[in-house]
């Protein structure tokens, strides 16, 4: 019930990037019963197009009935226009902008010792999650594509996960997550304050934030990947 209702909410909060014709059916889409194609016509699983869609990288349009919708990649320089049209995401109320965070130090699921402070000199991308929420798992793909670019320079890519680590051992053989990842890390969300999922924090090389967010819209990846290399070039 709670995916379906995350997944409803999540289709219809994008209706009017896709530009459509018509107006969504009042009592909602039936994401059960939605057909959803690619462009050479192949019937796409919910789990295939979700993804695609949040990347913020694909364009979704509905017949009229939004019983059936067809989506295709956008070309470079179109998704780069939308995402630069495209309100900023939703402000985290864990993290401010100009501030520096408290310090942390925690092990991650591989031994590595995590201490923020230590890491000044650095960028910092910091990522709350946890394996249950459809949102938190939606984006991997997409960060994982960020620390492959940002590969052997000075970013720090740390991931602070709810679930034990047992859980998040399991969830790891199936869904690669590229970042280091801490488990049971309640607490650090706790000290922190954050509250919704995911949530987003870029601090520049003196530890100070400057970009956060709570959940996931169409361009969340590009304000992580602009801030990121922000911070690098030192603006």
């Amino acid at each position: 019930m709670y995916r379906i209702f995350y997944l409803i909410f999540f289709v219809l909060m994008y209706v009017p990037v896709f530009a459509q014709e018509s107006a969504p059916p009042k009592q909602g889409i039936d994401l059960e019963k939605l057909e959803v194609r690619d462009s050479a016509g192949r019937l796409l699983k919910m789990d295939e197009w979700l993804p695609m869609n949040a990347s913020g990288k694909y364009d979704l349009k509905f017949n009229p009935e939004y019983t059936q919708a067809r989506i295709t990649k956008l070309s470079a320089e179109v998704y780069l226009e939308k995402m630069k049209n495209s309100p900023k995401p939703g402000e985290s109320k864990s993290f401010v902008t100009g501030t520096f965070p408290t310090n942390f130090k925690e092990k991650t699921i591989r031994g590595n010792r995590i201490e923020l402070d230590k890491l000044k000199g650095k960028v910092v991308v910091l990522n709350f999650w946890f394996v249950g929420c459809p949102p938190c798992r939606m984006e991997i793909p997409e960060l994982n594509e960020l620390t492959k670019e940002f590969a052997g320079k000075e970013v720090v890519f740390v991931g602070v996960a709810l679930d034990e680590k047992v859980d998040v051992e399991q969830f790891l053989v199936n869904t690669p997550f590229d970042y280091q990842q801490i488990a049971s890390g309640q607490s650090i969300a706790n000290q922190y304050g954050v509250k919704g999922y995911p949530t987003h924090a870029v601090m520049d090389k003196s530890g100070k934030v400057v970009f956060q967010t709570v959940g996931l819209a169409q361009n969340t990846i590009y304000w992580l990947h602009q801030s990121i290399q922000q911070a690098l070039a030192g603006e």
